[in-house]
């Protein structure tokens, strides 16, 4: 009998398998918001008793932790690893509409494949459905199908001759299929435009169609849900300030929106439901763009994407209602009459949300990483985003200026600017859309332009320019506003308050108010996030925050979190006790100390943003790390006097305050040398000078001759370790040394990172062992600290970061330790998890370039990558030979003067060089290489064709070991440990 029972739950549990395809690593377009979106149903599947296997790619994400997916497959998510996981887990059914464009592809593939999976046993999509949504061609066709409008357009196909088309109308909008954030699109201005543009887009996709002009139309999307019953809900409208031309990612957007009248809005309303029913999708979530002309009111329908879209994460998080969740809910079969809104616990699912405040989102650039021009168009190019919620569009919009800056005051380009001059540059600017726009906006009314002269020159709806010149005519006014003290806090809830729930959303409104927020008698920590993504600061610290709340929680202490950013699962509204969406500035950290009155603050979570905050100020329930250790590391001076004291190892440096101290002290060190700042994040202005010619260009980026720059001698050939270690009372817990593949000159989030380190000698580990020691004794340093150093003769320790760094979700994974859970165990006394057996695997972490959307000449000591990947295996050829199936097109190579045969790699399209010598150079005589050839093997020769030069990063062993992976055909003679 108890056989038999046992048997019935071993066949139910099998029953209920699922697979959960992620979206890979983070690029542009495509970043952390499908990790909240796969995160949330994740969780919900669990609670509905479904086995998961994941499929994703990104370590650096919560989505791939332990406790997310029962199977974890870190893997890329192509067609070959799906159809061995499916043969493998055997699961009875895929939900691919989580992991954005990445995944849908993926299972259109799987779908028209040879393989056999029931398309009925596909959750909240349909091959039907998919081609009708995603084919451009397929979606215009049931648009006009329907009686509905879409731009008149061309729609062509790869082996279409341009010839046959009679007439082209300049400007025309080009846009590919089943791409993701605007690859491969543009706008069309001439012919000779034209022709390299659809070249273009045809690199990316075999269909394309050629849209006439909509440019200065107003664009608007609505977020819905439908189940398999047909009933549909409006999540909510979000307007695009930005006229149509710039991608819905880069321009800045509100909700409600504020410019449509209620027939238009009935319209495009109406006209979603006919496309969501003719389109055929049922029980998921759908994002579809309209756009409207501002002169007469024609309306198009511009796309639509049959899955959580990108615009999920920001209309969820701004309304309160879980859109992931419930989409996953009507995937598995859930209706929305029957489901409840756990955000009010006594609303059903089928209520659409309403809001009684304004939000805005603002876009993340970071142009100045790359040699693009400062140029927004259809091709997306943020890099993150925020969210600001006010009572009214001047409060969240002067909210959202704070959080994409992090300072808390409107900025300015006006000051010392000669008048005329100044004027003509903000007229360019202006028409010209750019990421600063916006900033030269508020400067065009500062200097008394008309609100007709700005919407001339930007279209930009004069609604919105005229509540942002009432924000310049009362500057003054506002700021002593906002400094008077006079928060109140205020609840998202979905439902404008007419009903009574204890959502734990708030946001902060100025003025005198009722305060909403959810008194507790448990004690509380206060968790500072890391604010908006950008390169250098990404998903890594929302990990690192979502770890320590939950944990937080679980020990029965209220968390409350701090943060900005829409896109990150630890503003998901069950992962702290309170969020707060305000900006992270001091004003706002003091008012939640005033109010939650907090025993503990945690800024060793949130980045190199978080230590900013709290840089100055005299916060003194900071746990496990105070201003004197923030300030000491940080700065590079006085870390650099704290080591000379010490009598460990530094380098030959000088601190300058001018230009004229950089050209004396630069000349005293001989070339190469390094600048660095302090305080900064993913390495930026940093600076490798090789000659007085790289002294010159550096100089021109400074517009004062007062600077603050430290100067090193920077040592070429060097290896280099990132380390990472948890302390108590300085006293080491644990410590993960890895090893870059790059010597040192190449930033560490650009770099390939190998766990555990195998290049050096147990001698040389008790070395670092013992140096780190001595620092982390003499600083009493609590908690996660973060060291790089360089190791060839001499061991040097190049910086301290008194906080979480972007590899612990890399070793947390690689090692199975929960680094943060047993960073905040130690501060309470709980025993600490710890794993002494030792895997005979090695991990391998991989950067993924923005290569498709920005011109990257360069790896250097500037970041530049936003996201990456990680593979492991038993070898480290194993290693990079699943690596670079992942990244496949494109390969960095780090050297000057490596001679290849490019027969023998067919698996790489283009080597990159990334020297500071921009030269590639080919062999075509590959019997230098090769020592005999028995059996299609090519056995490589130990002596390499070596060409002097002092700039080459990788060192030639690396490159035999680099080579020996890209094919099974190559083989090295010499082990790897004999390196």
């Amino acid at each position: 009998m108890i056989l038999l029972i046992f048997l019935i739950i071993i066949i139910k549990f099998m029953n209920n398998k699922i697979l959960v395809i992620g979206a890979g690593p983070i690029i542009v377009g495509q970043a952390c918001e499908f990790d909240y979106s796969g995160t949330q149903a994740c969780k919900t599947l669990k609670k509905e008793n479904f086995e998961i296997i994941l499929l994703n790619s990104n370590p650096a994400t919560i989505m791939t932790d332990y406790e997310i997916a029962d199977k974890i497959y870190i893997d890329e998510i192509n067609l070959k690893n799906l159809i061995k996981i499916i043969i493998k887990e055997k699961p009875n059914f895929i939900l691919p509409t989580m992991g954005g464009q990445t995944a849908l592809n993926c299972i259109l593939e799987l779908m028209s494949s040879e393989y056999y999976f029931p398309e009925k046993n596909i959750l909240g999509i349909n091959k039907k459905t998919l081609i009708n949504a995603e084919s451009r061609c397929s979606f215009y066709k049931l648009i006009k199908k329907n009686g509905l409008k879409c731009p008149d357009s061309v729609i062509i196909k790869n082996n279409f001759n341009l010839k046959n088309i009679k007439k082209f109308f300049f400007p025309c909008i080009i846009r590919p299929s089943f791409t993701l954030g605007g690859l491969g699109s543009g706008i069309a201005y001439n012919k000779k435009n034209f022709l390299s543009l659809i070249k273009n887009a045809f690199s990316f996709s075999n269909e394309i169609t050629i849209d006439k002009s909509i440019i200065g139309w107003k664009e608007y999307e609505l977020e819905l849900l439908i189940d398999n019953y047909n009933n549909i809900i409006v999540i909510c409208c979000i307007e695009n300030i930005d006229p149509i031309g710039i991608h819905t990612g880069d321009s800045i957007t509100i909700t409600p929106a504020q410019t449509l009248s209620d027939k238009e809005y009935q319209n495009i309303r109406d006209c979603s439901f006919i496309i969501l029913k003719s389109i055929g999708l049922k029980g998921g979530g759908a994002n579809i763009q309209f756009a409207i002309n501002p002169i007469n009111g024609d309306m198009v329908i511009i796309e639509m994407n049959p899955r959580i879209s990108r615009s999920s994460a920001l209309a969820s998080k701004a309304t309160g209602y879980p859109i992931a969740k419930i989409s996953t809910q009507l995937a598995i079969g859930y209706n929305l009459i029957n489901l409840i809104n756990d955000i009010t616990n006594n609303i059903p699912a089928s209520f659409e949300p309403s809001i009684d405040y304004v939000v805005l989102k603002f876009p993340k650039f970071n142009f100045e990483k790359f040699n693009n021009k400062n140029f927004l168009s259809t091709v997306m190019q943020s890099i993150g985003e925020i969210m600001s919620l006010g009572k009214d569009f001047k409060e969240s919009f002067i909210k959202g200026i704070y959080s994409i800056t992090e300072n808390d005051f409107l900025p300015s380009f006006i000051k010392g600017k000669n008048y005329l001059n100044f004027k003509f540059k903000l007229i360019k600017k202006i028409i010209i859309p750019n990421s600063k726009r916006i900033f030269y906006i508020l400067d065009a009314f500062r200097m008394n332009f008309s609100i007709k002269n700005v919407f001339i020159l930007s279209k930009i709806d004069p609604w919105f320019l005229y509540y942002i010149k009432e924000i310049i005519n009362y500057e003054k006014k506002f700021f002593k506003f906002n400094n008077n003290n006079k928060l109140s806090f205020k609840k998202i809830d979905s439902c404008s308050n007419e009903f009574v729930c204890s959502t734990s959303y708030l946001y902060s409104i100025s003025g005198n108010y009722n305060n909403e927020i959810r008194y507790s008698i448990n004690k509380k920590i206060l968790i500072i996030g890391s604010g908006v993504n950008r390169i250098g600061q990404s998903l890594e610290f929302d990990y690192c925050c979502t770890k320590a709340s939950k944990f937080i929680k679980k020990i029965g202490i209220d968390s409350i979190i701090l943060n900005c950013n829409p896109e990150t699962v630890s503003t998901d509204y069950d992962v702290s006790s309170q969020l707060i969406f305000d900006p992270i500035i001091k004003k706002n950290i003091f008012f939640i100390l005033n109010y939650f009155k907090p025993i503990f603050i945690i800024s060793q979570l949130g980045g190199q943003t978080s230590l900013n905050t709290i840089k100055y100020n005299n916060f003194t329930k900071q746990l496990s790390i105070n201003n004197l250790i923030n300030n000491i590391c940080n700065s590079k001076i006085k870390f650099n006097n704290f080591l000379k004291i010490e009598k460990l190892n530094i380098f030959k440096n000088f601190f300058l305050k001018n230009i004229n101290d950089l050209i004396f002290f630069s000349n005293i060190l001989k070339k190469p040398i390094i600048v660095r700042p302090s305080y900064i994040i993913g390495g930026t202005n940093i600076k490798i000078l090789f000659n007085n010619y790289d002294l010159i260009k550096y100089i021109s980026l400074f517009k004062k001759n007062k600077i603050n720059i430290f100067i090193e001698k920077f040592l070429l050939n060097y290896k280099e370790f990132d380390i990472d270690l948890l302390t108590e009372k300085g006293k080491i817990i644990f410590f993960f040394i890895s090893e870059h593949i790059e010597n040192a000159g190449i930033h560490s989030g650009d770099s390939m990172i190998i766990y555990p380190s195998f290049s050096i000698n147990k001698l040389i580990k008790k070395k670092i062992y013992y140096y780190i020691s001595i620092i982390c004794y003499k600083l009493k340093i609590n908690g996660i600290i973060n060291f790089q150093i360089c190791c060839k003769n001499k061991i040097y320790i190049i910086e301290c970061n008194p906080r979480a760094s972007r590899s612990i979700p890399f070793i947390s994974k690689a090692t199975g330790i929960p680094i943060i859970y047993n960073y905040i165990s130690i501060f309470f006394g709980y025993n600490i998890f710890f794993k002494k057996n030792r895997n005979n695997f090695y991990f391998l972490k991989e950067s993924i370039l923005p290569i498709n959307k920005f011109l990257i000449k360069k790896l250097s000591s500037e970041m530049k990558s936003t996201g990456e990947i990680m593979s492991f295996g038993l070898s480290i050829q194993e290693c990079f030979i699943k690596s670079y199936y992942i990244v496949k097109k494109n390969i960095f190579f780090n050297i000057s003067n490596f001679f290849i045969y490019l027969k023998y790699l067919k698996k790489i399209d283009k080597i990159y060089t990334n020297s500071f010598y921009k030269k590639i150079f080919f062999d075509l005589h590959i019997s230098s290489y090769v020592t005999f050839k028995k059996k299609n093997k090519y056995i490589l020769s130990n002596k390499f064709k070596k060409i002097f030069n002092k700039n080459i990063f990788t060192t030639y062993s690396m490159i035999r070991l680099f080579l020996s992976s890209l094919n099974k055909n190559y083989t090295i003679i010499r082990k790897i440990n004999n390196f």
